[in-house]
């Protein structure tokens, strides 16, 4: 039992579906005016499965996605997809879909060096 999720050994929780994913940026445009930059970037996390204080235990490790969105507007917001919504979200992204508070948008997906310019100049986001 540890105070904390054992974070050195996140490689048996990656997940390769998010591999085409990882570090990636897209265009957003909806129908609302609701457009946007967003940018994915996979976390992993350890649920605690019971315990308290030091005595805790940790459940598995498990990916996630954590999408940071910058509005046209200068607005900013930011969500992690949970394991029970990932099917889900990941049949949409290759649809070039992204949900968003209700409402679906289109996705442009951006390539390798368009996705480091948005995570380095536009989010301020270190390189993993």
């Amino acid at each position: 039992m540890s105070w904390r999720p054992p974070y050195e050994d996140e490689s048996q929780a990656r997940d390769a579906r998010l591999d085409p994913l990882r570090e990636r940026a897209a265009i957003l445009t909806s129908s609302r005016d609701l457009d946007a930059t967003l940018f994915l970037r996979m976390e992993t996390y350890w649920p605690q499965a019971s315990g308290h204080l030091w005595w805790r235990q940790w459940s598995e490790p498990h990916e996630s996605p954590h999408g940071y969105m910058v509005f046209t507007n200068g607005e900013f917001d930011d969500w992690v997809v949970y394991p029970n919504a990932l099917d889900e979200e990941l049949v949409l992204w290759s649809q070039n879909k992204v949900r968003y508070a209700g409402e679906l948008l289109d996705a442009v997906w951006l390539d390798d060096e368009a996705s480091r310019h948005v995570r380095e100049h536009v989010l301020g986001l270190d390189s993993l």
